[in-house]
């Protein structure tokens, strides 16, 4: 639901911040005081396209924020939390556009894109204006809307998995027979099998070579110049120094010279412990080279499939699988087709006993929506109206194996038809908010927002829309932009929204009535005028209207 929307240099308003309750709101005012404003804002809000047409004049950018509580959405809060986004009691959102025809959309003061603005958004509010009827005149949403009614989706759930599997076979087939392969195609697959199959690949092997080849890569450049050390030491140096050692100290001198054998033989003996610290150094590298030659190879190899064959050994073994299949569908053509057949056959026995589960229950529930509906109509003042669901045979589909239609009769005696060929303006929008208050529950919505369906009604008929919302609004957030007395009487809050002229310019502010000023409204719509009479006929509509 919407708590609070704050609005800035938005069309006529200059600056609004306006607290928002749960349960069902008016607003009323003049033509052209701003009503449908509000309306524009909040789309907006719900990622409707911005337009530079909304900055106010002279502003450099105008600003739309709506704080919402998104607990009771599972939707949003599941959208929310993928995005990586804190699930708070409350969530901004925002929109901003500038003159230059940029705009910038923002959940808790982060950047994010439309889409995800809209996804987040999609079940939350759901806005309706008098000819706004695609919700009742998209035919291919009927079967959804009395899918949602049933309340339990598991028969649907396994109706569209078994289409997906049957679907998922009958596209494999119709490759496979569309597929023309000749010899040397068999013969060119069963080489690459083969291929793949003498590397004898194995499951993690990938990484343990790249952690062997990483450390090989380390040490490769120390292990060769230690190589190259002790070649160097063994061939030629060993014995020269050892045999300079032993003529140094053989020498009969004394004093500096002295000195200097002791210095040469202590070097001798510290440079061999050095030489034996680094081959002790080359044995702790482990790796022969035989096994460096080894490990290469296998690198080369892998290398070699994976340039061919995919990018990782889960993808080369998929590969594998895929060519076995096509050597399969080769070899033995008319028996795979056979058994693709068979497979198909099944899947549509198991498809034709789900969708005949979920017909039947469909066929069980739809009196009893249709019921439910005709109960709806008959307060919204359609005593003659005539609902019913439509359930035909129809091709097998992800949604099962029936048509659904709602149909309508509106008067004694005529035919039920579809609902675009039959309603007039003013009747549809009763049928509409009859529909609404049978699937805004179920469908998750928050806040259902009506701009001014009411029009060309009045007495009884604007009364029974009034209390209608209000039986609405006891499972969501209702708003209704309305010129009807009797619809403004059954709200629980009600907002004046007015214009002034001030300096030669036109604003819009927005008011939230107490008790008082809502019965002079009240008298001021029904009337056109405050007086005595029409204060005291204003109060009499309040109290009735008031009952829910």
């Amino acid at each position: 639901m919407i708590k609070h929307l704050y609005i800035k240099n938005f069309v006529l308003i200059d600056e609004l911040n306006l607290d928002l309750h749960d349960g069902f709101s008016v607003f009323t005012g003049e033509t052209g005081a701003g009503k449908s404003i509000l309306i524009d804002a909040i789309s907006l809000l719900g990622a409707d396209r911005a337009n530079t047409a909304f900055i106010q004049k002279g502003a450099e950018k105008a600003i739309v924020e709506g704080t919402f509580n998104l607990h009771k959405n599972k939707h949003a809060c599941t959208v929310m939390q993928e995005a990586g986004f804190d699930l708070n009691d409350e969530t901004v959102f925002t929109r901003e556009i500038l003159s230059n025809g940029k705009s910038t959309a923002r959940i808790d003061h982060r950047s994010v894109t439309l889409s995800l603005l809209k996804d987040v958004l999609s079940n939350e509010i759901d806005i309706h204006g008098q000819r706004d009827t695609a919700y009742l005149l998209n035919t291919s949403a009927h079967v959804h809307l009395l899918d949602e009614y049933l309340k339990d989706q598991k028969e649907v759930q396994q109706v569209q998995e078994a289409f997906r599997i049957m679907d998922s076979l009958q596209k494999e087939k119709e490759k496979a027979a569309a597929e023309i392969y000749n010899e040397n195609d068999l013969e060119y697959f069963t080489f690459e099998i083969n291929e793949i199959e003498e590397a004898d690949l194995k499951e993690g092997e990938e990484e343990e070579l790249s952690a062997k080849e990483k450390n090989y890569q380390s040490i490769k450049e120390s292990y060769e110049k230690l190589n190259a050390i002790f070649t160097m030491y063994d061939d030629s140096f060993s014995d020269a120094f050892f045999e300079m050692n032993h003529l140094v100290q053989g020498l009969k001198v004394s004093g500096n010279a002295e000195t200097a054998q002791n210095a040469v033989n202590d070097s001798y003996y510290s440079f061999n412990d050095a030489i034996e610290q680094l081959r002790s150094m080359l044995d702790e590298f482990d790796l022969s080279e035989e096994d460096i030659n080894a490990m290469e190879e296998r690198l080369f190899l892998i290398q070699k499939l994976k340039r061919k064959y995919g990018h990782t050994l889960t993808e080369i073994l998929d590969k594998k699988a895929e060519l076995e299949k096509q050597v399969q569908i080769i070899a033995h053509r008319k028996e795979y087709l056979k058994e693709m057949d068979q497979k198909i056959a099944a899947a549509q026995k198991n498809y034709d006993e789900k969708a005949k589960m979920l017909s039947q229950l469909r066929h069980k529930k739809a009196p009893l929506l249709d019921e439910a509906i005709a109960a709806n109509l008959k307060d919204l003042m359609l005593p003659n109206a005539r609902f019913h669901t439509e359930i035909k045979d129809s091709p097998r589909s992800i949604q099962g194996s029936d048509h659904v239609e709602f149909l309508i009769s509106m008067n004694p005696g005529e035919d039920l038809k579809s609902l675009s060929k039959t309603a007039s303006g003013g009747e549809l929008s009763r049928l509409m908010l009859g529909l609404k208050v049978i699937f805004t529950e179920l469908q998750g919505i928050q806040t259902v927002i009506f701009d001014e369906i009411d029009t060309g009604v009045s007495g009884p008929v604007a009364s029974a829309i009034g209390k209608k919302m209000r039986s609405l609004a006891k499972t969501c957030q209702v708003f209704s932009v309305t010129h009807l007395a009797q619809v403004a009487a059954a709200g629980q809050d009600h907002y004046s929204v007015a214009k002034a002229v001030s300096d030669g310019r036109t604003s819009t502010s927005v008011t939230l009535l107490n008790q008082k000023q809502r019965i002079q409204e009240l008298a001021l719509i029904a009337s056109g005028s405050v007086t005595d009479a029409s204060i005291k006929a204003a109060e009499e509509l309040y109290q009735r209207n008031q009952k829910s």
